[in-house]
């Protein structure tokens, strides 16, 4: 015995059914639209993290050359006039890009890298060192950004805030 398979058309939409596409159509666009927004926010946020650590690392190393330069003008004014009394005073800006900072002034510990100044945030984490050169022994010292003094003691550079 065969069986006989009766095929019936399917019955006519209501009015109920017709309205599911276009409803579904939208909530499918709004889907797909808000992912493609937050995976554009997330790469952009990565992004401009990346330009502000290396905004603070190019502010931070013309910071430590501005002071560098001032170490060694300091020296040479000591060296000229063993003697007498030099005292710088420099105006460094008391913030980079928002973030406080901290100047690490180190003389040469025979590490090979000579005389440093190393310069560094906390948020977000860079840390820059700069190089310089001078004659007159400096005491290793940290000091927070903004007014700065380098005062040769008689005997050796002496950096602090004034």
């Amino acid at each position: 015995m065969r069986s006989r398979r009766s095929f019936r058309p399917s019955p006519s939409p209501t009015r109920d059914d017709r309205a599911v596409s276009t409803t579904l159509s939208y909530v499918l666009a709004l889907g797909i639209t808000g992912i493609l927004i937050s995976g554009l926010l997330v790469a952009g946020g990565g992004l401009v993290e990346d330009q502000r650590d290396r905004t603070v690392e190019d502010e931070l190393r013309v910071v430590g050359q501005q002071l560098a330069a001032d170490l060694e003008t300091a020296d040479a004014l000591a060296r000229s006039a063993p003697s007498g009394t030099v005292r710088l005073d420099r105006q460094l800006p008391p913030r980079v890009v928002g973030s406080s900072y901290v100047v690490d002034v180190a003389d040469d510990d025979g590490d090979g890298d000579g005389d440093v100044i190393r310069l560094s945030t906390s948020n977000p984490d860079v840390t820059v060192s700069v190089p310089f050169a001078t004659r007159t022994a400096i005491v290793p010292e940290s000091v927070s950004g903004g007014a700065v003094r380098i005062e040769y003691t008689g005997s050796e550079l002496v950096i602090g805030s004034a």
